[in-house]
C-alpha cells in the first residue's frame, strides 16, 4: 500500500510491535525488491529508510527513542532483531494520557521490559557510566510508581514517571546494548507468540542476575537498591538479589514461571538452540559479562522453570 500511494514517512501508532513494524516499513520502502524475512535474517544491510513518526502508546518498549526493531518469523521460530541508525524516529510522541487505559498486566509488563533493559545496558560489555546512571533513575521510578499505576490507573503522575523510564531505558540500552534475559526471551515467544514479551522477561529476570552477579555485583546492587535495599555489592548475595527480584515481581502478580507457561525441562535444549542459533541473538550474547556458552544459557532457563525462592 505505501508503494502503491507513493508514502514519503511511515506513522507507527501504538507499542513496541506497531512501532517496529513501521520501522520495518521504512526500511522497506526504501528497498521494495526485498522482504522483511531477508531484512530480518540479516540477508542486506539497509543505509536508509522513509521518516518514522512514533506515537507511543505503552512505557516499556523505549522504541520511540532507539534504533532497535524486533520481528517473528513464525515458521523458523526466530525472532530476531534489527538495529540500524536510519530507523532512528525523527518525531516520537510520548503522552501519559495515552497510558491511562493499559490494562493491569501490560502496565506491569511493559514496565518489566525497561526493568530488563537497564540491568542488561548497564552490565554488557559495552556498559558505561552513562548506560549505569539511566539504569538506576529507570529502577527507581518503576519502583516508586508502578504500584501506583496499578492501584490508580488514571493516576497522570505515576504514568508519566513510568514512560520517563523507559524512555531513559531505551537510550540506556541504545547505548549499552543488551544480553541474556532478551536473547533468552526471543525463542520463548517465538515459540508460543501469545506470551507477552515483558512476562517472559519477568519469568528469566531473577535467574540471569543470580548468573550474572559474580562479574558486576557493586552495578546491580547499586541499581537494584529501590527494590533489594541493603546490598553490599560482593559476589556471594546473588541468591539473596535473585530472591528480592522475584519477591518484588510477585508482589506486583507476576507469579508465573516457564513451567505455568507449559515449558519443561525436554524444551530447555530446543530454547538453548535457538538462543544460539537466532539471528542476531549471537550479538546480544556475546555482550554479556560472564561466557554465554550453551551450559550458562541452558541453566538460566532450567533455573526459571520454577521460583527460585521454593
Amino acid at each position: 500500500m505505501g508503494l502503491q500511494n507513493g508514502a514519503q514517512a511511515v506513522i507507527g501508532i501504538g507499542g513496541g510491535s506497531p512501532i517496529d513494524t513501521a520501522k520495518s516499513v521504512a526500511i522497506l520502502l526504501e528497498y521494495p525488491e526485498k522482504t522483511a524475512e531477508e531484512l530480518y535474517e540479516g540477508l542486506f544491510t539497509p543505509e536508509k529508510a522513509k521518516p518514522i513518526i512514533a506515537i507511543n502508546t505503552t512505557h516499556g518498549t523505549g522504541t520511540e527513542v532507539d534504533r532497535f526493531a524486533v520481528a517473528s518469523i513464525l515458521e523458523k521460530e526466530y525472532k530476531p532483531s534489527i538495529a540500524y541508525d536510519c530507523i532512528y524516529p525523527l518525531y516520537a510522541i510520548d503522552d501519559p494520557q495515552l497510558m491511562v487505559t493499559l490494562p493491569k498486566g501490560q502496565t506491569v509488563f511493559t514496565s518489566i521490559d525497561a526493568v530488563n533493559h537497564v540491568t542488561e545496558a548497564a552490565t554488557t560489555l559495552a556498559a558505561s557510566p552513562y548506560s549505569i546512571l539511566l539504569a538506576k533513575e529507570t529502577i527507581r521510578l518503576i519502583a516508586r510508581y508502578l504500584p501506583q499505576a496499578v492501584a490508580h490507573p488514571d493516576d497522570l503522575t505515576a504514568r508519566y514517571y513510568l514512560l520517563y523510564a523507559s524512555a531513559i531505558a531505551g537510550i540506556s540500552f541504545d547505548n549499552g546494548m543488551l544480553h541474556f534475559t532478551h536473547a533468552l526471551e526471543h525463542p520463548l515467544s517465538a515459540v508460543k507468540p501469545d506470551l507477552a514479551h515483558g512476562l517472559g522477561l519477568a519469568m528469566l529476570l531473577p535467574a540471569v542476575v543470580k548468573h550474572i552477579y559474580i562479574a558486576k555485583p557493586e552495578v546491580l546492587a547499586d541499581i537494584y537498591e529501590p527494590i533489594v535495599p541493603g546490598l553490599k555489592g560482593v559476589p556471594g548475595e546473588a541468591e539473596k538479589i535473585a530472591a528480592g527480584i522475584e519477591k518484588w515481581l510477585f508482589n506486583l502478580g507476576v507469579t508465573e514461571k516457564l513451567e505455568d507457561m507449559g515449558f519443561t525441562e525436554n524444551d530447555v535444549e530446543k530454547l538453548t538452540k535457538l538462543a544460539l542459533e537466532t539471528p542476531s541473538l549471537g550479538l546480544l550474547l556475546s555482550m554479556a559479562p560472564i561466557k554465554a556458552d550453551e551450559k550458562t544459557i541452558a541453566s538460566i532457563y532450567r533455573d526459571s522453570l520454577k521460583p527460585i525462592s521454593r
